[in-house]
């Protein structure tokens, strides 16, 4: 099957776009069935994100984080409940619509950078440009720009191996802005970076969501990330337990008894 321009273009126009929220989940369950055990990973979430908005979840492990997470992505598909994206329930997407949506609408940055070790930076980013079509020339402008967005202009031909983890996770990021997106969703993004390249990376996100008004929602347990965050959500047991602003946290004591 090939994607339906039109109609992907249709469904995801100015219209969809006006309201406050850019994702909504409503009463999203997932059930893992693992022979004849079954793993409720999440039981009733229901949350908004709205546009622009700097969200982290955090929980314990095995709390639904993940599955919540790689959900309201469109990586996953909800045993029932709904995903809403722009308005649009993701579930009424077919493969290759649900592949562009990803390609187009959300960029990922991963704990663990996901870079092709044979690319140099710089293809790694353009790399989501030309699936999406763009001609090479203005992805190669692109691309240039966004590493100098992150700082690595001058690293644009080293190749991975050639990087820092604080570098990787640089380019990690300036790939998941290749294509504009509305969202970026970063899974532990600081997991693997030692606490002052941690800081860097933390406040270089926090500056690309001022500066470039996308939303961001990262799955994480640094405490200096959360502070960033414009709310924190807590999850456990594949529940919401709350979401608070971080001025409104206790980072110290009772607020992480959950």
């Amino acid at each position: 099957m090939t994607l339906d321009q039109t109609k992907f273009n249709a469904l995801f126009d100015d219209e969809n776009s006006a309201g406050n929220w850019v994702i909504r989940g409503v009463d999203i369950w997932k059930t893992y069935r693992m022979g004849t055990t079954e793993v409720k990973a999440l039981q009733g979430a229901t949350l908004d994100v709205e546009r622009g908005e700097y969200l982290s979840i955090m929980g314990p492990s095995g709390s639904g984080k993940s599955t919540l997470f790689n959900a309201i992505g469109g990586l996953v598909k909800p045993t029932s409940g709904k995903v809403y994206i722009d308005q649009v329930d993701v579930a009424q997407l077919d493969h290759d619509e649900l592949a562009w949506l990803r390609c187009r609408k959300i960029g990922y940055i991963f704990q663990s950078y996901q870079l092709i070790q044979v690319m140099t930076c710089l293809e790694n980013v353009t790399l989501a440009m030309s699936f999406a079509g763009m001609d090479a020339d203005e992805a190669r402008e692109r691309g240039v720009y966004l590493l100098e967005l992150v700082g690595l202009e001058h690293r644009i031909l080293h190749k991975p191996s050639e990087l820092s983890g604080g570098q990787q996770q640089r380019v990690a990021i300036a790939r998941s802005l290749a294509n504009s997106p509305q969202i970026v969703l970063a899974d532990e993004p600081t997991a693997n970076l030692d606490s002052v390249t941690g800081e860097e990376i933390i406040q270089l996100l926090a500056n690309l969501k001022k500066e470039l008004g996308v939303t961001i929602i990262s799955a994480t347990h640094d405490l200096k990330m959360l502070k960033q965050s414009d709310r924190v959500l807590w999850i456990e047991d594949g529940k919401i337990i709350k979401a608070e602003r971080p001025e409104n946290i206790d980072f110290s004591g009772k607020d992480f008894d959950h």
